[in-house]
């Protein structure tokens, strides 16, 4: 169901992608993407924006921008991440 990553996430890297979806994100309704900025204003913070990118791409999940909302896989270590510390 989830991507799976050609690495495993830093805590750092979860920390980064974690907070975002905590204060402006959800998951889409296939919970296979999470959608971060879902107000639509990713190009608002094109500096966490790029550097949640560049994340993902250094663990080969794929990333894209769909109305101004950033759109990730979502991972089994993503997915644990959230419930275990971010809801």
């Amino acid at each position: 169901m989830y991507a799976t990553p050609t690495r495993p996430m830093t805590q750092d890297e979860l920390d980064r992608i974690c907070r975002v979806w905590a204060d402006v994100g959800s998951d889409d309704p296939s919970d296979r993407w999470m959608q971060l900025w879902d107000g639509g204003d990713a190009d608002d913070h094109a500096e966490e924006r790029d550097a949640i990118r560049a994340i993902a791409d250094a663990c080969g999940l794929e990333t894209r921008v769909e109305h101004g909302v950033l759109m990730l896989q979502k991972t089994q270590q993503l997915h644990d991440e959230i419930g275990a510390r971010w809801i």
